[in-house]
């Protein structure tokens, strides 16, 4: 580098000593970064002017340009998480379904009172929580739920004074583990989450690939996942439900048989319910889009609609 004057060498110090710049030290900001050659080179143009003796209005603007650039690159950057960073931070490694559901929204949503009693009890389990975070490896369960916890709830660990793990044992552990590392065991997972959560009040992300312990119809999952890298979920109930599936196919035919098998189920599903015009109606008004592997699934419908659906598939 050219030969600095004394009035400059201070102001390169800060660039090239990360202990002078907590952003830089700590969090490696890309503003931090993306400033520091900026003003390494602004230092080494007015290295000769100062070297000049030029006047000292250059000096200070020079000085003003390199300070709030120094300001720019050194100032924390926020990121807005869809997922709770620290429950996020419980999830195991070994998780294959993820899933959220902010209990305060849902518990507003007009639709509440028409959730079927079995939800609507796991819902009231979790009293002093306002949202929790599952992670489901293909045999346990683990929930994470957010709230304000006096103590710790009956059958859960205290992770933190607002945060409680319900689940077997050795699932706590892993997430208490998992937790202490500061990075979240599935984060294929969490990236697809993070995509999807915002403003639902319910949403899941699976990994694809995998056959889960299901029967009945909800064994009809195990197929779609089978020809699926990932799949997702979300429902909003704020007015009416709004629920959409995507997926992404593990080539463009296992997309296709995925969508055909889609068809299939809902025009077989719509028959069957001919003594209900009412839902086989909104049965046949679900839109199914592809393109290359994806696949998106949408069902729209207003409150009424929506609380005869609840209702019937509640039994």
């Amino acid at each position: 580098m050219r030969y600095l004057s004394p009035q400059f060498r201070k102001y390169d110090r800060v660039f090239r000593e990360d202990r002078v710049c907590p952003t830089l030290a700590r969090f490696r900001g890309a503003g931090a970064f993306a400033c520091q050659p900026i003003v390494s080179k602004l230092l080494t143009v007015v290295a000769p002017i100062g070297a000049a003796r030029v006047g000292k209005r250059s000096c200070k603007l020079a000085t003003a340009v390199a300070l709030l650039c120094a300001m720019l690159g050194c100032r924390t950057s926020t990121v807005a998480h869809a997922v709770d960073p620290e429950a996020a931070s419980c999830i195991p490694a070994d998780t294959l379904v993820l899933a959220g559901v902010n209990l305060d929204r849902l518990r507003a949503a007009p639709l509440y009172s028409k959730l079927p009693a079995a939800a609507a009890a796991i819902a009231g389990a979790f009293t002093g929580a306002s949202s929790a975070l599952l992670a489901y490896n293909g045999k346990d369960l683990l929930v994470i739920a957010r709230g304000s916890f006096a103590q710790a709830p009956a059958g859960a660990t205290l992770a933190a004074p607002d945060l409680a793990l319900f689940g077997t044992p050795q699932l706590v552990a892993a997430a208490m583990a998992q937790r202490r590392s500061h990075a979240a065991g599935a984060p294929a997972l969490l990236a697809r989450a993070e995509s999807i959560a915002a403003g639902r009040q319910i949403w899941i992300a699976m990994q694809g690939g995998v056959a889960f312990p299901l029967s009945g119809n909800a064994a009809n999952l195990n197929r779609l996942l089978h020809n699926a890298e990932s799949a997702t979920v979300t429902a909003s109930f704020d007015s009416g439900l709004v629920l959409e599936v995507t997926a992404i196919g593990r080539t463009t035919d296992a997309a296709r048989n995925i969508e055909e098998t889609v068809r299939a189920d809902i025009t077989l599903a719509a028959a069957a319910e001919a003594r209900q015009p009412d839902l086989a109606k909104l049965l046949r008004s679900i839109r199914i889009d592809r393109e290359d592997r994806s696949l998106r699934i949408t069902l729209s419908a207003d409150q009424d609609a929506a609380a005869k659906m609840i209702a019937a598939l509640a039994h």
